[in-house]
């Protein structure tokens, strides 16, 4: 039956960030704008000397901090006449952001106690508005826009997604179709959450350097009073220098390829049946340009509790391939289909955990890569594509070559016996990667292991849990660099070696007879942004039990041919047969 839209808005959300909203906008218009208004004012003001009548730095204490200002009286002469003055900077008041009072205090001690004069700046259209010291403290400012960006950023954000309301479908009575419960699956056309990503990396982006850039300025106070530690407090400023990069990334990717609309073909996706689609590019078509395009089913779930929870993502099922590609009246048309087998989880409304089906779209090009996420309705049924007729698990662009399980295995054939060798080093990069992340977990442990001398028990036992992930993670990536696995079939039996270092540390055998089946086994996935890379196993199961064949397949396509390789080579289908008969 046909929904309809409504747009629910939260009146709570928006009170709640009223507040906040009010505590940024107060900081920008009383403190922020005032200074920049006094400062562009005094940039003109003429400089006459001035005799200072008193002059000190004035502390305040309390129980978590030290503040410091300074206080002055000084006399100076405007065309004959005197006057006289004790506003010292632009800002007045107390602070302790850098060495500014200090050291505008001790110099004008020094300058009263040898009666040495010193310059003041006057309004020439009201002689009695000076200041000794007109420059901007940059310092303090972007300190004070933290609270701008961190309060005003949140309360304005939770003000407008509370006024914006939510768009929710409402399904009538008696209605079968959950996927027109989420309006921007209605029709058919799916946007990509392109542009959403570029607003977010143009706001995390912002909003992390205004909150570290500040932190540059008192990098000199650091290094003198803590040396190297200054290059640590460094690190933030240059991760606001990534993430501006991240997003005028983003941006030039937006400006070149545009919204591209994708169309579902079938509508919904079908579980049991094919998904598929195509794409709208904003660019001029070239056939021989490869879009690698990845189908993912995932479970979305929050784990922890409290302030510890978080979202993280597990991919359930994969495939890859690349789509067709033919010239459209406004650019590129990209054209995908796989056939999904049954048995997999659909597509569920978003709560703590869920499943939801992901579609990336990649194509290497110069200058600014097309990279493309979509969120696509996928639900159990037989529907094929109606348009598409080519799958993309078997279309190769131009200059590739076609999948086949013996181009996807280390293999060499000698007579009937055939050898499938993965040698060390093969991911050293990823294993790396997994030594360094341990190294942190067991440093962190070594760190909390020596401050346990001073705070106790619940330190001793924290370091021993860091200490423990750490080395068991650090062992993992050691197995991953230096593990090789030696695959032979020689035509009556199949032996599997896997050794350390070169030292054996498993060794199976099995006769084919006595190979119940040959199956896929996921080995494991890795997260980049919204995209995921997934490992597949394949393995035999025997009476003794499993022997892994092959590894490092990063599709289910790919897995399937290798599973018809091996049981076409150890004749696993026709033994099947004979026993069914």
């Amino acid at each position: 039956m046909p929904s309809t839209v409504k747009t629910e808005k939260s009146w709570l959300l928006a009170l709640f960030g009223l507040p906040f909203f009010c505590i940024g906008a107060g900081f920008l218009l009383f403190s922020i704008v005032p200074t920049l208004h006094d400062a562009a004012r005094m940039a003109s003001w003429p400089e006459t000397p001035g005799t200072l009548l008193q002059a000190q730095i004035v502390t305040s204490h309390s129980d978590d901090s030290t503040t410091y200002g300074v206080k002055a009286e000084y006399r100076y002469n405007v065309d004959g006449r005197d006057y006289r003055g004790n506003r010292v900077a632009i800002n007045t008041g107390n602070d302790n952001v850098g060495d500014f009072q200090q050291s505008l205090g001790s110099r004008l001690e020094n300058a009263r106690i040898n009666n040495q004069t010193v310059s003041v700046w006057y309004d020439p259209s009201n002689p009695a508005d000076a200041v000794l010291n007109r420059d901007i403290r940059w310092g303090l400012l972007g300190f004070k826009l933290i609270f701008v960006v961190a309060f005003g950023g949140a309360g304005f954000a939770m003000i407008y997604f509370g006024l914006r309301g939510a768009k929710t479908a409402a399904i009538r009575a008696g209605g079968t179709k959950p996927w027109l419960q989420r309006p921007e699956w209605q029709g058919g056309i799916i946007q990509s959450n392109a542009k959403t990503g570029m607003y977010f990396a143009w706001g995390f982006a912002v909003f992390w350097n205004l909150i570290s850039t500040p932190t540059a300025f008192f990098i000199p106070d650091i290094w003198r009073e803590k040396g190297a530690l200054a290059l640590l407090v460094l690190l933030f400023p240059c991760v606001g220098l990534g993430l501006l990069f991240w997003a005028i990334k983003t941006t030039l990717e937006w400006k070149r390829f545009g919204a591209t609309p994708m169309t579902i073909d079938p509508f919904p996706g079908a579980i049991g049946g094919d998904v598929g689609g195509e794409l709208l590019v904003n660019i001029p078509c070239q056939p021989s340009t490869a879009f690698e395009v990845t189908l993912s089913c995932i479970n979305s779930y929050i784990s922890g509790r409290g302030e510890d929870r978080s979202r993280s993502e597990k991919v359930i099922w994969q495939d890859q391939g690349y789509a067709e590609v033919h010239p459209s009246m406004h650019g590129t048309r990209l054209q995908y289909r796989f056939e999904v087998p049954d048995g997999l989880p659909s597509s569920e409304e978003h709560s703590d955990n869920y499943h939801l089906w992901r579609l990336n779209i990649h194509g290497d090009m110069p200058g600014v890569d097309l990279k493309r996420s979509f969120e696509i309705p996928v639900y159990p049924g037989k529907e094929k594509s109606r348009r598409i007729t080519t799958l993309s698990t078997q279309h190769q662009p131009s200059g590739h070559v076609q999948s086949r399980a013996d181009a996807l295995l280390p293999l060499t054939r000698t007579g009937s016996r055939v050898d499938i060798y993965y040698p060390m080093w093969r991911k050293p990069l990823s294993a790396f990667a997994i030594m360094l992340f341990g190294g942190i977990f067991s440093g962190v442990g070594v760190f909390l292991w020596k401050q346990a001398t001073q705070e106790g028990f619940p330190l001793n036992l924290m370091s021993g849990i860091f200490g423990l992930v750490g080395s068991l993670i650090v062992l993992s990536g050691l197995y991953a660099l230096f593990n090789s696995l030696h695959v032979r079939f020689d035509g009556h039996s199949l032996t599997a070696v896997r050794r350390i270092l070169g030292v054996p540390v498993s060794n199976k055998t099995s006769a084919y007879p006595l190979i119940r089946s040959i199956e896929i086994k996921q080995n494991g996935s890795s997260q980049s942004g919204s995209t995921h890379h997934i490992d597949y196993q394949i393995i035999a199961k025997t009476a003794s039990g499993t022997i892994v064949l092959a590894e490092g397949l990063n599709s289910h396509s790919k897995a399937k041919l290798v599973v018809d390789y091996f049981e076409k080579l150890t004749e696993l289908k026709d033994t099947q047969a004979l026993s069914a008969a």
